[in-house]
Protein backbone atom coordinates (compact mmCIF):
# COMPACT_ATOMS: atom_id res chain seq x y z
CA UNK A 1 0.00 0.00 0.00
CA UNK A 2 2.78 2.15 0.53
CA UNK A 3 3.43 4.30 -3.17
CA UNK A 4 6.07 6.27 -4.62
CA UNK A 5 5.50 9.49 -6.08
CA UNK A 6 6.33 9.57 -9.53
CA UNK A 7 4.46 7.42 -11.81
CA UNK A 8 6.32 4.09 -13.78
CA UNK A 9 7.02 3.65 -17.29
CA UNK A 10 8.13 0.45 -17.48
CA UNK A 11 6.01 -2.72 -17.37
CA UNK A 12 6.72 -6.50 -15.83
CA UNK A 13 6.60 -9.53 -18.30
CA UNK A 14 4.25 -12.12 -18.90
CA UNK A 15 4.88 -15.33 -16.86
CA UNK A 16 4.16 -19.04 -17.45
CA UNK A 17 0.50 -19.68 -18.11
CA UNK A 18 0.38 -22.39 -15.02
CA UNK A 19 -2.80 -24.16 -14.97
CA UNK A 20 -4.02 -22.76 -18.06
CA UNK A 21 -1.38 -25.10 -20.11
CA UNK A 22 -3.31 -24.92 -23.21
CA UNK A 23 -2.66 -21.41 -23.38
CA UNK A 24 -0.07 -20.02 -26.00
CA UNK A 25 2.41 -18.07 -23.63
CA UNK A 26 3.25 -16.35 -26.24
CA UNK A 27 -0.18 -14.38 -26.20
CA UNK A 28 -1.14 -15.44 -30.07
CA UNK A 29 -3.57 -18.16 -29.41
CA UNK A 30 -5.25 -15.86 -26.59
CA UNK A 31 -6.21 -13.36 -29.03
CA UNK A 32 -8.47 -15.01 -31.22
CA UNK A 33 -11.95 -14.45 -30.56
CA UNK A 34 -14.38 -17.59 -30.61
CA UNK A 35 -17.10 -16.80 -33.18
CA UNK A 36 -20.31 -15.31 -32.63
CA UNK A 37 -22.72 -12.36 -31.61
CA UNK A 38 -22.21 -10.49 -29.10
CA UNK A 39 -24.96 -9.10 -26.17
CA UNK A 40 -24.23 -6.62 -23.74
CA UNK A 41 -26.86 -6.44 -20.78
CA UNK A 42 -27.10 -4.41 -18.05
CA UNK A 43 -27.38 -6.25 -14.40
CA UNK A 44 -30.33 -4.49 -13.13
CA UNK A 45 -32.17 -7.89 -11.58
CA UNK A 46 -31.38 -10.52 -8.98
CA UNK A 47 -31.14 -13.16 -11.35
CA UNK A 48 -28.70 -11.49 -13.84
CA UNK A 49 -26.48 -9.94 -10.38
CA UNK A 50 -26.31 -13.98 -9.59
CA UNK A 51 -24.89 -15.02 -13.17
CA UNK A 52 -22.80 -12.05 -12.69
CA UNK A 53 -21.15 -13.47 -8.99
CA UNK A 54 -21.29 -17.12 -10.50
CA UNK A 55 -19.29 -16.57 -13.92
CA UNK A 56 -15.71 -17.09 -12.44
CA UNK A 57 -17.38 -20.75 -11.33
CA UNK A 58 -17.17 -21.12 -15.53
CA UNK A 59 -13.58 -19.80 -15.54
CA UNK A 60 -11.35 -21.00 -13.14
CA UNK A 61 -11.59 -24.95 -11.41
CA UNK A 62 -12.49 -24.24 -8.05
CA UNK A 63 -11.10 -27.57 -6.74
CA UNK A 64 -7.61 -27.10 -8.62
CA UNK A 65 -6.70 -23.69 -9.30
CA UNK A 66 -5.13 -21.43 -7.08
CA UNK A 67 -7.65 -18.69 -7.20
CA UNK A 68 -9.99 -18.12 -4.60
CA UNK A 69 -13.54 -17.27 -5.36
CA UNK A 70 -14.22 -13.72 -2.55
CA UNK A 71 -17.46 -14.60 -0.80
CA UNK A 72 -20.39 -13.63 -2.62
CA UNK A 73 -21.49 -11.36 0.54
CA UNK A 74 -18.54 -9.60 0.28
CA UNK A 75 -18.70 -8.97 -3.46
CA UNK A 76 -22.34 -7.57 -3.22
CA UNK A 77 -21.04 -5.02 -0.49
CA UNK A 78 -18.10 -3.87 -2.87
CA UNK A 79 -20.46 -3.95 -5.76
CA UNK A 80 -23.19 -1.98 -3.68
CA UNK A 81 -26.81 -1.19 -4.54
CA UNK A 82 -27.70 -1.84 -8.07
CA UNK A 83 -29.22 1.19 -9.92
CA UNK A 84 -26.94 3.43 -8.48
CA UNK A 85 -26.22 6.45 -10.68
CA UNK A 86 -23.51 6.62 -12.58
CA UNK A 87 -22.40 2.57 -11.55
CA UNK A 88 -23.04 -0.02 -13.77
CA UNK A 89 -22.45 -3.76 -13.78
CA UNK A 90 -22.56 -5.23 -17.30
CA UNK A 91 -22.67 -9.16 -18.40
CA UNK A 92 -21.56 -10.28 -22.21
CA UNK A 93 -23.31 -13.15 -24.16
CA UNK A 94 -22.37 -14.72 -27.07
CA UNK A 95 -24.56 -17.34 -28.70
CA UNK A 96 -26.66 -17.18 -25.59
CA UNK A 97 -23.38 -18.02 -23.65
CA UNK A 98 -22.27 -16.10 -21.33
CA UNK A 99 -18.53 -15.26 -21.42
CA UNK A 100 -17.20 -11.72 -19.98
CA UNK A 101 -18.56 -9.19 -17.22
CA UNK A 102 -17.35 -5.77 -15.94
CA UNK A 103 -18.65 -3.16 -13.90
CA UNK A 104 -17.92 0.52 -14.01
CA UNK A 105 -18.52 3.34 -11.47
CA UNK A 106 -17.74 7.29 -12.14
CA UNK A 107 -14.97 7.85 -9.15
CA UNK A 108 -14.92 11.63 -8.00
CA UNK A 109 -11.99 12.72 -5.01
CA UNK A 110 -11.86 16.28 -4.36
CA UNK A 111 -11.24 17.62 -8.14
CA UNK A 112 -10.21 14.48 -9.42
CA UNK A 113 -13.23 12.71 -11.86
CA UNK A 114 -12.61 9.54 -13.27
CA UNK A 115 -14.29 6.54 -14.70
CA UNK A 116 -12.88 3.30 -12.66
CA UNK A 117 -13.53 -0.20 -13.81
CA UNK A 118 -13.47 -3.28 -11.88
CA UNK A 119 -14.81 -6.82 -11.40
CA UNK A 120 -13.57 -8.20 -14.59
CA UNK A 121 -13.69 -11.84 -15.53
CA UNK A 122 -13.52 -12.99 -18.92
CA UNK A 123 -13.70 -16.48 -20.50
CA UNK A 124 -10.80 -17.47 -22.59
CA UNK A 125 -11.38 -17.15 -26.32
CA UNK A 126 -12.91 -14.12 -25.91
CA UNK A 127 -11.31 -11.14 -26.36
CA UNK A 128 -13.43 -9.34 -28.26
CA UNK A 129 -16.24 -9.65 -25.57
CA UNK A 130 -13.61 -8.10 -22.87
CA UNK A 131 -13.08 -4.62 -25.66
CA UNK A 132 -17.02 -4.49 -26.38
CA UNK A 133 -17.33 -4.50 -22.40
CA UNK A 134 -14.39 -1.76 -21.99
CA UNK A 135 -15.74 0.26 -24.94
CA UNK A 136 -19.48 0.27 -23.77
CA UNK A 137 -18.63 1.92 -20.20
CA UNK A 138 -16.61 4.12 -22.07
CA UNK A 139 -18.98 5.51 -24.07
CA UNK A 140 -21.67 6.02 -21.57
CA UNK A 141 -18.64 8.77 -19.88
CA UNK A 142 -16.80 9.82 -23.25
CA UNK A 143 -15.29 12.66 -21.00
CA UNK A 144 -13.47 10.54 -18.46
CA UNK A 145 -11.03 9.20 -18.58
CA UNK A 146 -10.63 5.28 -17.41
CA UNK A 147 -8.42 3.24 -14.96
CA UNK A 148 -8.58 -0.12 -13.13
CA UNK A 149 -9.04 -2.92 -12.19
CA UNK A 150 -10.41 -1.45 -8.36
CA UNK A 151 -13.59 -2.39 -7.13
CA UNK A 152 -14.08 1.03 -7.40
CA UNK A 153 -11.14 2.46 -5.32
CA UNK A 154 -7.68 1.92 -5.09
CA UNK A 155 -7.25 0.78 -1.80
CA UNK A 156 -10.26 -1.45 -2.15
CA UNK A 157 -9.86 -5.23 -2.29
CA UNK A 158 -8.55 -7.06 -5.42
CA UNK A 159 -7.09 -4.32 -6.99
CA UNK A 160 -5.05 -4.86 -10.75
CA UNK A 161 -4.77 -7.63 -12.99
CA UNK A 162 -1.74 -10.62 -12.07
CA UNK A 163 0.54 -10.26 -14.95
CA UNK A 164 3.17 -12.41 -13.67
CA UNK A 165 3.66 -15.17 -10.46
CA UNK A 166 0.93 -17.58 -11.83
CA UNK A 167 3.08 -20.14 -9.91
CA UNK A 168 2.48 -18.45 -6.20
CA UNK A 169 -1.31 -18.82 -4.37
CA UNK A 170 -3.02 -15.16 -3.77
CA UNK A 171 -3.38 -14.11 -0.61
CA UNK A 172 -6.29 -12.43 1.32
CA UNK A 173 -8.02 -9.81 -0.81
CA UNK A 174 -5.51 -10.43 -3.55
CA UNK A 175 -6.53 -11.07 -7.22
CA UNK A 176 -5.67 -14.11 -8.98
CA UNK A 177 -6.41 -14.72 -13.04
CA UNK A 178 -5.26 -16.20 -16.20
CA UNK A 179 -2.82 -15.22 -17.81
CA UNK A 180 -4.44 -13.75 -20.84
CA UNK A 181 -6.42 -11.12 -18.97
CA UNK A 182 -3.65 -8.97 -19.01
CA UNK A 183 -3.56 -9.43 -22.93
CA UNK A 184 -7.38 -9.03 -23.24
CA UNK A 185 -7.43 -5.65 -21.54
CA UNK A 186 -4.39 -4.25 -23.73
CA UNK A 187 -6.61 -5.37 -26.99
CA UNK A 188 -9.39 -3.36 -25.54
CA UNK A 189 -7.38 0.18 -25.99
CA UNK A 190 -5.57 -0.25 -22.32
CA UNK A 191 -2.61 1.24 -21.65
CA UNK A 192 0.28 0.25 -18.56
CA UNK A 193 -1.08 3.11 -15.78
CA UNK A 194 1.02 1.41 -12.74
CA UNK A 195 3.00 -2.37 -11.99
CA UNK A 196 2.47 -3.13 -8.11
CA UNK A 197 5.30 -5.18 -7.11
CA UNK A 198 4.87 -8.19 -4.36
CA UNK A 199 7.29 -9.79 -2.11
CA UNK A 200 7.24 -13.24 -0.37
CA UNK A 201 9.06 -14.05 3.25
CA UNK A 202 9.75 -16.94 3.72
CA UNK A 203 12.01 -17.22 6.72
CA UNK A 204 10.45 -14.47 9.44
CA UNK A 205 13.42 -15.30 11.96
CA UNK A 206 15.85 -13.82 9.10
CA UNK A 207 16.31 -9.75 9.40
CA UNK A 208 19.16 -8.18 7.39
CA UNK A 209 21.67 -6.55 9.42
CA UNK A 210 21.06 -3.13 7.87
CA UNK A 211 17.68 -2.96 9.54
CA UNK A 212 18.41 -4.41 12.83
CA UNK A 213 20.99 -1.50 12.73
CA UNK A 214 18.57 1.21 11.69
CA UNK A 215 16.25 -0.10 14.49
CA UNK A 216 18.51 0.18 17.06
CA UNK A 217 19.10 3.82 16.06
CA UNK A 218 15.36 4.51 15.90
CA UNK A 219 14.98 3.17 19.38
CA UNK A 220 18.12 5.23 20.80
CA UNK A 221 16.25 8.56 19.48
CA UNK A 222 13.63 7.84 21.81
CA UNK A 223 11.21 5.95 19.51
CA UNK A 224 9.01 3.35 21.52
CA UNK A 225 6.82 0.99 19.07
CA UNK A 226 3.20 -0.31 21.28
CA UNK A 227 0.71 -2.97 19.21
CA UNK A 228 -3.14 -2.24 18.42
CA UNK A 229 -5.52 -1.69 21.28
CA UNK A 230 -8.13 -3.92 20.36
CA UNK A 231 -10.51 -1.91 22.68
CA UNK A 232 -10.32 1.28 21.18
CA UNK A 233 -10.64 0.56 16.98
CA UNK A 234 -12.37 3.62 16.40
CA UNK A 235 -9.59 5.59 17.81
CA UNK A 236 -7.03 3.26 16.18
CA UNK A 237 -8.81 3.47 12.61
CA UNK A 238 -8.66 7.68 13.28
CA UNK A 239 -5.01 6.93 14.20
CA UNK A 240 -4.50 4.77 11.39
CA UNK A 241 -6.23 7.32 8.36
CA UNK A 242 -3.84 10.24 10.22
CA UNK A 243 -0.93 8.94 9.75
CA UNK A 244 -1.34 7.29 6.28
CA UNK A 245 -2.66 10.19 4.87
CA UNK A 246 0.18 12.40 5.58
CA UNK A 247 2.64 9.39 4.66
CA UNK A 248 1.18 8.83 1.28
CA UNK A 249 -0.41 11.98 0.37
CA UNK A 250 2.33 12.54 -2.30
CA UNK A 251 1.72 8.78 -3.23
CA UNK A 252 0.63 7.93 -6.91
CA UNK A 253 -3.14 6.98 -6.45
CA UNK A 254 -3.52 7.65 -2.90
CA UNK A 255 -6.83 9.04 -1.85
CA UNK A 256 -7.00 10.68 1.52
CA UNK A 257 -9.54 8.38 4.28
CA UNK A 258 -12.46 10.09 4.60
CA UNK A 259 -15.13 9.56 7.45
CA UNK A 260 -17.13 7.15 5.80
CA UNK A 261 -13.91 5.28 4.95
CA UNK A 262 -12.74 5.21 8.82
CA UNK A 263 -16.01 3.50 9.60
CA UNK A 264 -15.32 0.77 6.99
CA UNK A 265 -11.73 0.37 8.30
CA UNK A 266 -13.75 0.00 12.06
CA UNK A 267 -15.64 -2.72 10.53
CA UNK A 268 -12.81 -4.30 9.20
CA UNK A 269 -10.65 -4.49 12.06
CA UNK A 270 -13.29 -6.19 13.74
CA UNK A 271 -13.58 -9.06 11.88
CA UNK A 272 -10.13 -9.46 10.16
CA UNK A 273 -7.48 -7.89 12.41
CA UNK A 274 -5.56 -10.19 14.32
CA UNK A 275 -4.30 -6.51 16.72
CA UNK A 276 -1.20 -8.54 17.82
CA UNK A 277 0.48 -7.54 14.44
CA UNK A 278 -0.74 -4.08 14.16
CA UNK A 279 1.99 -1.95 15.80
CA UNK A 280 2.21 1.93 16.34
CA UNK A 281 5.98 3.79 16.46
CA UNK A 282 5.68 6.65 18.58
CA UNK A 283 8.43 9.44 19.51
CA UNK A 284 7.43 11.79 22.38
CA UNK A 285 4.24 9.83 23.11
CA UNK A 286 2.91 10.54 19.71
CA UNK A 287 1.76 8.05 16.58
CA UNK A 288 4.41 8.44 13.99
CA UNK A 289 4.35 5.56 11.87
CA UNK A 290 2.21 2.09 11.50
CA UNK A 291 2.19 -1.09 10.40
CA UNK A 292 -0.51 -3.36 9.01
CA UNK A 293 -0.53 -7.48 8.71
CA UNK A 294 -3.61 -8.90 7.65
CA UNK A 295 -3.73 -12.84 8.29
CA UNK A 296 -4.12 -14.51 4.93
CA UNK A 297 -7.48 -15.92 5.59
CA UNK A 298 -7.59 -17.31 2.23
CA UNK A 299 -6.83 -21.24 3.49
CA UNK A 300 -10.05 -20.59 5.34
CA UNK A 301 -12.45 -19.20 2.42
CA UNK A 302 -11.31 -21.21 -0.66
CA UNK A 303 -12.67 -24.38 0.58
CA UNK A 304 -16.17 -22.52 0.74
CA UNK A 305 -16.33 -21.70 -3.04
CA UNK A 306 -17.64 -18.73 -2.33
CA UNK A 307 -20.67 -19.70 -0.62
CA UNK A 308 -20.89 -18.95 3.38
CA UNK A 309 -21.31 -22.13 5.28
CA UNK A 310 -21.65 -24.09 8.63
CA UNK A 311 -18.11 -24.70 7.55
CA UNK A 312 -16.97 -21.57 6.79
CA UNK A 313 -17.72 -20.11 10.49
CA UNK A 314 -16.37 -23.20 12.26
CA UNK A 315 -12.78 -22.42 9.87
CA UNK A 316 -13.28 -18.54 10.56
CA UNK A 317 -13.57 -18.89 14.23
CA UNK A 318 -10.51 -21.26 14.22
CA UNK A 319 -8.59 -19.53 12.33
CA UNK A 320 -5.94 -19.20 14.56
CA UNK A 321 -4.95 -22.79 14.05
CA UNK A 322 -5.31 -23.04 10.14
CA UNK A 323 -4.06 -19.54 9.17
CA UNK A 324 0.13 -19.79 10.07
CA UNK A 325 0.56 -16.52 7.28
CA UNK A 326 -0.16 -13.05 7.05
CA UNK A 327 -0.03 -10.05 4.19
CA UNK A 328 2.31 -7.12 4.96
CA UNK A 329 -0.57 -4.96 4.19
CA UNK A 330 0.56 -1.27 4.84
CA UNK A 331 3.46 1.07 6.12
CA UNK A 332 3.63 4.55 6.13
CA UNK A 333 5.68 7.00 8.69
CA UNK A 334 4.41 10.89 9.08
CA UNK A 335 6.94 13.17 6.41
CA UNK A 336 8.24 14.85 9.33
CA UNK A 337 9.85 11.76 11.02
CA UNK A 338 11.14 9.93 7.88
CA UNK A 339 14.95 9.47 7.98
CA UNK A 340 14.51 8.28 12.08
CA UNK A 341 14.41 4.31 10.72
CA UNK A 342 10.84 4.39 12.83
CA UNK A 343 9.78 1.77 9.71
CA UNK A 344 12.61 -0.54 10.35
CA UNK A 345 11.58 -0.51 13.84
CA UNK A 346 8.27 -1.64 12.98
CA UNK A 347 9.62 -4.17 10.82
CA UNK A 348 12.06 -5.59 13.07
CA UNK A 349 9.15 -5.40 16.05
CA UNK A 350 6.77 -7.53 14.04
CA UNK A 351 10.15 -10.15 12.81
CA UNK A 352 10.18 -10.76 16.68
CA UNK A 353 6.18 -10.63 17.64
CA UNK A 354 5.21 -12.06 14.03
CA UNK A 355 6.27 -15.99 14.64
CA UNK A 356 5.23 -15.94 18.39
CA UNK A 357 1.60 -14.91 16.80
CA UNK A 358 1.54 -18.53 14.62
CA UNK A 359 2.96 -16.88 11.55
CA UNK A 360 5.58 -18.62 9.67
CA UNK A 361 5.38 -16.33 6.47
CA UNK A 362 4.37 -13.52 4.71
CA UNK A 363 3.68 -11.27 1.82
CA UNK A 364 4.55 -7.82 1.44
CA UNK A 365 1.69 -6.46 -0.98
CA UNK A 366 1.29 -4.59 -2.86
CA UNK A 367 3.98 -2.16 -3.54
CA UNK A 368 4.35 0.32 -6.91
CA UNK A 369 7.25 -0.65 -9.07
CA UNK A 370 9.24 2.53 -8.46
CA UNK A 371 8.84 3.29 -4.73
CA UNK A 372 12.87 2.14 -4.90
CA UNK A 373 12.77 2.87 -0.65
CA UNK A 374 9.96 0.06 -0.25
CA UNK A 375 11.26 -2.21 -2.34
CA UNK A 376 14.55 -2.07 -1.27
CA UNK A 377 13.33 -2.58 2.49
CA UNK A 378 11.08 -5.05 1.47
CA UNK A 379 14.20 -7.07 0.16
CA UNK A 380 16.25 -6.02 3.26
CA UNK A 381 13.39 -7.54 5.01
CA UNK A 382 14.48 -11.50 3.05
CA UNK A 383 11.96 -10.46 1.05
CA UNK A 384 11.67 -12.14 -2.60
CA UNK A 385 9.98 -10.22 -5.63
CA UNK A 386 7.30 -13.01 -6.86
CA UNK A 387 4.12 -11.27 -8.46
CA UNK A 388 3.26 -8.38 -10.66
CA UNK A 389 -0.24 -6.47 -10.69
CA UNK A 390 -1.36 -4.29 -13.42
CA UNK A 391 -2.86 -1.37 -13.58
CA UNK A 392 -4.12 0.20 -16.71
CA UNK A 393 -5.79 3.39 -17.86
CA UNK A 394 -7.28 4.90 -20.95
CA UNK A 395 -7.68 8.51 -22.11
CA UNK A 396 -10.85 10.44 -22.40
CA UNK A 397 -12.32 9.45 -25.58
CA UNK A 398 -13.53 13.19 -26.24
CA UNK A 399 -12.43 16.65 -24.61
CA UNK A 400 -14.01 17.24 -21.37
CA UNK A 401 -14.40 20.75 -22.09
CA UNK A 402 -16.54 20.87 -25.15
CA UNK A 403 -18.76 18.73 -22.48
CA UNK A 404 -18.71 21.45 -19.65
Amino acid sequence: MDRPTEQNTSGGQLSSPGLWSSVDASGTNQLRSIPGQLELTEVTKRSQLKSFLNLPRAIYNLEQSRYVMPLNLHMKMMMGKLGTPRKHFFLAHKNGELVARLGAKVHMHGRKKMLHFGFFECKEGHPDAAKALIEKVHSMYPDLPMMGPFHFRMEDPYVGVLVQGYEFDPYFLMSYNPPYYGEYLAQAGLKLAMDLFTYTVEDPKVLGDIVKESARRCRGMGVTIRPMNPKSLKTEARAVANIFNDALSRNWGYEEFEDNQIKEMVAMFKLFIDHRIVAFGQKNGRDVGCLILLPNYNPVIKASKGRITAGLIWRFFNSKKLVHSARGYALGVLKEHHGLGIGSALVDYMFEVGPKAGYQQAEISWILANNGPMNELSKAMGGRHNKVYRVFEKEALTDAKKHQ
